[in-house]
């Protein structure tokens, strides 16, 4: 598992970006399976956030309080049981 410490909104960006590209999956997928369009997950990249994140984050780094975000290991489910 990879661990990655979020301390502004660029870097949880960064973070879902990499969990996304980890599994293998598309932003176009990503979002038609939590029901969003792929502008979202693309906004969502990119850093723009809306104000509550922003505002968490920043509270968050003036509390040092640390938001440690662990990546799953990648699984390939193109080979599920399911099939």
């Amino acid at each position: 598992m990879v661990q990655i410490r979020a301390r502004k909104p660029r870097d949880l960006s960064a973070a879902l970006g990499a969990a996304r590209r980890g599994r293998g999956w598309s932003q176009a997928e990503l979002a038609d399976r939590i029901g969003v369009g792929r502008d979202y997950v693309g906004d969502l990249e990119s850093g723009q956030f809306g104000l509550q994140v922003t505002r968490l984050m920043r509270l968050l780094g003036e509390l040092r309080v640390d938001v440690v975000l662990t990546l799953p290991e990648v699984v390939d489910e193109s080979h599920s049981a399911d099939a």
